[in-house]
């Protein structure tokens, strides 16, 4: 008789830089996701935005930084704002949970509350989804990075989740088009010119652009 496979879990903890991994150990094969680690703050918002620095200080970081606070005290407490402690030494694995490779990079996820906004609906924990942008000429560009977050936001305003994960899970990149640009009046176009990433608790992605 053996043991089950170990998987690596982690707990998500805040130092004055920023957001850290814990590691953690727990048996069992079923697979730890970005949904698992931010489960506390998603449950509290409509729209988790998380960016994540390049490591090196470069004028895209301090673009980003200061544009996205500046987003975060212009919204409500429904809309959040995070950033990845660079000097945390599980920075790596954070980066994997979302499916990034390298930073710079921003996520911005659907949160609990965008799930249950309609009156009596049920909270899905299967159904949040994330939009990623990796490109550092968006990211360093305050107009460029403007548009990507008001786009983000309204397709997890406005968009019905369970169409949109449908979609990413299926691959239908037309279909997922179509349905961003009928509830949330975003044209094809100027989502693609954003180069973003939807994507799944677990890895399945569909990338634009």
């Amino acid at each position: 008789m053996t043991d089950p496979a170990q998987a690596t879990r982690w707990r998500l903890r805040r130092s004055e830089s920023g957001l850290r991994l814990d590691r953690l150990r727990s048996f069992g094969s079923e697979a730890f996701t970005w949904a698992d680690l931010l489960q506390v703050p998603l449950a509290a918002t409509r729209v988790y935005a998380l960016y994540f620095p390049s490591r090196f200080d470069l004028p895209v970081d301090a673009a980003a930084t200061e544009s996205l606070r500046r987003f975060g005290g212009n919204t409500s407490n429904l809309t959040s704002v995070d950033f990845w402690d660079p000097q945390d030494k599980h920075f790596s694995e954070a980066l994997k949970l979302f499916g990034l490779r390298s930073p710079p990079a921003l996520v911005i996820a659907t949160g609990l509350q965008a799930v249950a906004g309609a009156p009596g609906a049920i909270v899905r924990p299967d159904l949040p989804y994330c939009i990623s942008f990796a490109d550092q000429a968006i990211l360093a560009d305050r107009g460029q990075l403007a548009a990507a977050v008001n786009v983000a936001h309204e397709v997890l305003i406005q968009c019905d989740s369970e169409e949109i994960v449908r979609h990413i899970r299926g691959q239908k990149i037309k279909a997922l088009l179509a349905a961003v640009a009928r509830a949330a009046g975003i044209v094809r176009d100027e989502v693609v010119k954003l180069h973003p990433t939807f994507g799944l608790p677990g890895g399945v992605s569909v990338g634009l652009g």
